[in-house]
């Protein structure tokens, strides 16, 4: 009987594994049974950010096998080409062993839209001669939020959650897709933040997170502190998240049957949990389109999310045409429609009568031949001489970036967001220094965007191009090209970044008034400090590297009001994600310096103003 129920235990373990995962196999050699398996950590591939995918080539042979991995992911554009971004990772597996390797796969951001297919993720995996190709499923429902859940929350009932969550139960067919929730196994979760980068919300028992590798912790953390939201279910009595080893910033109110706390950017949130597989009906209550989910505690990959553009008041799932202040900072340009008329006009005399009755009269028709593309080419190139007198090379642009720094951990946690209006571009690569996600935004709608959002791809009857434009992006390593930047073209991105750091600002012991010292390696406007009492206090000035500080007191008023109009150049749920933050022995600084926490990206843009708000912990 033990046997057999042995045997029933690995048989469910093996199933749950296989559902908990996307797997696919190649046969490189059938004598050595040599094999390429490729292997993604969730159930279906997370909408946006990167998708953790791990490569392990068994090479039975005698010799080398270099094998190749191209992935295109795809994401729906209206009644168009979908957008399209594309990767490649190269291996090579020695003679006679099994070599593994974890791939950080770039997806392509949906942006709203829905097309009439259904945005998958296709691999082309190259080995030994031969080619095989795959495609998995991306996740992703609507407005919801995507979340992860680990196979002991819902290794069975996933299937149900999903079908309650999208009120898609019984559905016999769909356009697009229909998965607003993935399975994971707790134990192929990634020790680098991007492996969760693609997700709203990760979902594992505490006693789940005990077994996790402390580098993978640390990883998740990260990815809660960039903005990430991560639900730890624990029975009751079990250890609290400071015993779990998450320190937390004090909570926020009480939610899912348990406490929200703030952690950087992000939010940790502890519900009791019976032991049992959640069931559908209460998972659907909390995520669906009919639940009042606070969407920034909650979704940062949706449309609000990835558009700089303000929400409608009452409705915060969906954007206005309104834009954000660093929009409104850009300003509009003028389409000089006249400029262009005119020399249209003028070629069109040109070409024709002048033409025909000048250059090639009678008994002359044969220079047409000559003198038709001479005029073309002539026209041709007063229009782009105009063009880039009128609009110039390279760009100008603005940012903003909010940046926790947590000197406990040596490290600058990086959300920044940028807009930019080009003119000729001689190229559009560029490389970040470190790890990063790049996410295109999408901007209120003009004759200089590209990128549609949903709204837009659906508005036939809008003065502008109702259809976005396929974009084709590649990214290879840590270097970006394709459509991330395009001449005479707005864009927008949204930058996340993990940066080592000794940067900090630090508290003299037993200071009274407090007093601070910079090592950040840019001048701070102005640092304000809420001490452990929950008095706030300010710098007189900007605070310099090196120089010591000794604040004054302020009021709370006086602090609050400084702290929104700093805050002011940053996205709405980023300014609601603050307005919500009081940690107390915190520091808040500002800068315009871009060396004060900011991700560079295309070097022929002079970004005219860099605007990065500073806060973290003050010990």
């Amino acid at each position: 009987m033990n046997l057999r129920r042995l045997i029933a235990t690995l048989l469910l373990t093996a199933a749950l594994t296989a559902q908990a995962q996307t797997r696919h196999q190649m046969l490189v050699d059938e004598k050595t049974n040599s094999v390429v398996e490729i292997t993604g950590v969730f159930s279906f591939v997370p909408p946006s950010g990167c998708a953790p995918v791990r490569v392990k080539a068994i090479n039975n042979t005698t010799g080398d096998i270099a094998v190749t991995v191209r992935t295109t992911s795809e994401a729906n554009n209206s009644y168009g080409n979908d957008h399209q971004l594309e990767s490649s990772f190269t291996l090579t597996a020695a003679a006679g062993k099994t070599t593994e390797r974890e791939l950080m796969v770039p997806l392509c951001a949906s942006v709203g839209g829905g097309g009439y297919s259904s945005p998958q993720l296709r691999l082309e995996v190259q080995a030994g001669g031969r080619t095989e190709r795959f495609s998995d499923s991306v996740g992703g429902y609507g407005g919801l939020p995507f979340v992860a859940f680990s196979t002991a929350l819902a290794g069975k009932s996933i299937g149900d959650i999903n079908g309650a969550t999208t009120g898609t139960s019984g559905k016999s067919y769909s356009y697009g897709r229909e998965n607003f929730a993935a399975l994971f196994n707790a134990a192929d979760l990634s020790a680098d933040w991007r492996g969760c980068s693609g997700l709203d919300v990760l979902a594992i028992t505490s006693d789940e997170w005990t077994t996790l590798q402390p580098a993978v912790k640390s990883a998740v953390l990260q990815w809660v502190k960039l903005g990430g939201t991560l639900h730890l279910h624990s029975k009751a009595g079990a250890p609290d998240l400071a015993a779990l080893g998450i320190v937390t910033q004090g909570a926020t109110g009480h939610r899912y049957g348990g406490d929200v706390f703030l952690l950087g950017n992000g939010r940790v949130c502890d519900p009791v949990w019976n032991g049992s597989e959640l069931e559908a009906a209460g998972v659907a209550s909390i995520f669906s389109n009919r639940s009042r989910v606070s969407p920034h505690c909650e979704v940062r990959r949706h449309e609000y999310a990835l558009s700089l553009k303000e929400r409608n008041p009452g409705n915060a799932a969906n954007p206005s045409g309104d834009p954000t202040p660093l929009i409104g900072a850009l300003g509009e340009k003028s389409f000089a429609a006249w400029q262009v008329g005119l020399i249209l006009f003028v070629f069109g005399i040109v070409v024709g009568p002048v033409n025909l009755f000048y250059f090639a009269g009678k008994g002359r028709r044969h220079r047409l031949f000559f003198t038709t593309p001479v005029i073309s080419l002539a026209a041709a190139a007063l229009l782009l001489l105009v063009i880039f007198f009128q609009d110039g090379t390279g760009g100008k642009g603005h940012r903003a970036s909010l940046v926790y720094l947590d000197s406990t951990e040596n490290a600058a946690f990086i959300h920044q967001m940028q807009v930019a209006r080009t003119g000729v571009l001689f190229g559009g690569t560029f490389e970040v220094a470190d790890p990063a996600v790049v996410n295109m935004a999408v901007l209120p709608d003009s004759r200089w965007t590209r990128l549609k959002g949903g709204d837009d791809t659906r508005s036939s009857y809008r003065s502008y191009s109702s259809r976005s434009e396929a974009q084709r992006y590649s990214v290879q390593e840590k270097s970006h090209s394709g459509d991330y930047f395009q001449s005479r073209t707005e864009q927008g991105q949204f930058v996340d970044s993990v940066q080592s750091t000794r940067s900090r600002i630090e508290l003299k012991p037993g200071s009274n008034p407090p007093v601070i010292t910079s090592t950040i390696g840019a001048t701070l406007d102005r640092v304000c400090h809420v001490d452990a009492a929950g008095k706030c206090w300010a710098s007189p000035g900007p605070v310099t590297t090196g120089a010591e500080v000794t604040l004054a007191e302020v009021s709370s008023e006086d602090f609050t009001a400084w702290r929104s109009e700093a805050t002011a150049m940053l996205h709405e749920d980023l300014r609601e994600t603050l307005q919500a933050h009081e940690a107390k022995s915190f520091f808040y600084a500002t800068s315009t310096d871009a060396a004060a926490g900011m991700v560079e990206t295309l070097d022929s843009i002079a970004w005219e103003s860099s605007t990065v708000f500073l806060y973290g912990p003050l010990k």
